[in-house]
């Protein structure tokens, strides 16, 4: 039987402990790969969740996913060998509380730019004594049946990852690395390049001392750290520096690059028909 992505699943009518995949891996020292999701369409999601990614990240903050189609688009995810991480689209404590009601594995935090706003996600995220979430896990199905096993496995088993994308939050990184239950810094690396006055983009060499400086900072206090690398290219070269989580495109980009890569050999053919 395939294991769920979820802490618990139901098998012979008992309730078995599982462990969520990417926090065990990160905890190992082994790098992770996920990939966007950004859209609502059912067969979509088929095949982003059963592509057999470490994670899925549903992206809330820059997509046209809103609340009310998280839940179907979470649900749609849970049953595969991916974990569900989603980003919310602000640091807000009802927002994190119903994400991992809705059953998702992890959050990332966008503009956390001090310890103390690291501390309000992650006491969001987790119940009591850790944090002040409210219990309320109506549709953590997947979780099984026990309430009392899923209150004392939860804050151990989810993920929190602020992410770090402003000179504010670079210029505080000693403080934020030293929260207990950051799980993971990600780099926001767009915003992090305009912050610094930077033109945006992936993959510039002007950008990458700014995300050496992270790195190095999160190797010093043993954080796992992950940017959202987009190509395989970039995510190899952040990987052999000793970066840990990566995110390399998604649905929506890959339908885009699928459809302009094929228009490319049509007009090719039809141009050698054509002649």
């Amino acid at each position: 039987m395939p294991q769920s992505s979820s802490l618990l699943v139901k098998l012979d009518f008992e309730e078995i402990l599982v462990k969520n995949k990417v926090k065990e891996k990160l905890k190992q020292g082994k790098a992770v790969m996920g990939a966007l999701v950004t859209v609502n369409d059912p067969l979509t999601l088929h095949v982003m969740a059963n592509a057999g990614f470490d994670y899925l990240l549903v992206d809330t903050q820059h997509s046209v996913i809103g609340t009310d189609t998280l839940f179907s688009i979470i649900k749609g995810l849970n049953p595969t060998e991916s974990e569900v991480i989603v980003r919310v689209i602000w640091n807000d404590r009802a927002l994190i509380n119903q994400v991992f009601d809705f059953g998702a594995d992890g959050v990332i935090v966008p503009f956390t730019n001090t310890a103390e706003e690291v501390e309000q996600a992650i006491t969001a995220a987790k119940y009591p004594p850790r944090g002040i979430r409210s219990w309320g896990p109506r549709y953590t199905d997947r979780y099984g049946k026990t309430p009392d096993e899923y209150w004392e496995n939860a804050n151990e088993q989810t993920l929190v990852f602020p992410q770090i994308e402003t000179v504010q939050a670079v210029e505080n990184l000693d403080s934020i690395l030293q929260v207990d239950g950051v799980d993971g810094i990600m780099i926001g690396p767009n915003d992090l390049a305009m912050s610094f006055g930077m033109t945006p983009g992936i993959g510039k060499k002007e950008t990458e001392p700014i995300f050496q400086q992270v790195l190095d900072k999160c190797k010093e206090y043993n954080v796992p750290w992950g940017m959202f690398t987009v190509t395989l290219e970039i995510a190899e070269q952040w990987f052999k520096k000793g970066g840990q989580i990566g995110v390399v495109g998604g649905d929506f980009g890959w339908i885009a690059e699928g459809a302009e890569n094929t228009l490319k050999q049509v007009n090719s053919l039809l141009a050698d028909i054509n002649r």
